[in-house]
């Protein structure tokens, strides 16, 4: 954090280390200066918890995490488990969730606030909202499963692209850690996409396409299996 300028010149150069173009302190009065002086201190904070989150994701080998889905009639709790890395994303959950999907009527999502979510070796958090859990959630983590384990798209070679990183940690990512003593203070999706170097997408249209045809294969499959299930247990009773 930068003491207030003690001279117009000393302002004019904090000004320009900012915004990267210069400005006449003589234009302006105190007042002006003072709020212009505080946007610089707000521009300058963000700017350093960009960089230390994206240090932080450069040092990363793996990211792993862990998303709270709710659970089973049984009791059981299920989590869907993400570990991503530069050449590779990973995916698994403690339940099938198909099976969850065809079960959707018996299972209890967590609503208990935002969804809750953790890196590994972290105390899950819960991050801001509503959990919005629901059927097209479970379709949505099954696609992204099977686009991940078979690399057809959204990859580039072998190598996930940032949009599909970034579009899968924006749902299974915890929220943003605050602090500062820990590795992964300020890292979020924007920070390791570009920490990592991951390649633009080259089949985007493709790749949407395919995930939109997956999500709707599945959802159908679903209903369908709950369906069929339900009628087995009438014809059983």
């Amino acid at each position: 954090m930068f003491d207030y300028p003690k001279s117009d010149f000393e302002f004019e150069a904090m000004f320009e280390s900012v915004y990267r173009r210069k400005i006449d302190a003589s234009l302006f009065n105190e007042l002006q200066k003072k709020g212009i002086f505080d946007q610089m201190m707000i521009k300058k904070s963000l700017k350093n918890y960009q960089n230390a989150g994206f240090d932080n994701a450069r040092g990363k080998g793996k990211i792993k995490t862990s998303l709270y889905l709710g659970k089973t009639s049984g009791g059981r709790k299920v989590y869907f488990h993400t570990e991503f890395s530069r050449t590779g994303i990973s995916c698994s959950s403690t339940i099938d969730l198909f099976e969850i999907g065809q079960n959707i009527d018996s299972f209890e999502f967590d609503q208990a606030g935002g969804r809750a979510a953790r890196f590994a070796g972290q105390l899950p958090t819960r991050r801001k909202g509503g959990s919005n859990y629901s059927l097209i959630l479970i379709a949505y983590l099954l696609a992204f499963q099977h686009i991940c384990e078979f690399r057809k798209v959204g990859h580039v070679g072998t190598i996930p692209s940032r949009e599909l990183t970034r579009e899968l940690m924006y749902l299974v990512m915890p929220e943003v850690e605050k602090n500062e003593s820990s590795s992964f203070y300020a890292i979020t999706w924007h920070s390791v996409i570009n920490a990592w170097e991951l390649p633009y997408a080259t089949d985007y249209s493709n790749y949407k396409r395919y995930f939109n045809t997956l999500v709707y294969t599945e959802l159908n499959e679903m209903k369908k299996a709950s369906v069929e299930t339900l009628e087995r247990k009438e014809e059983a009773s």
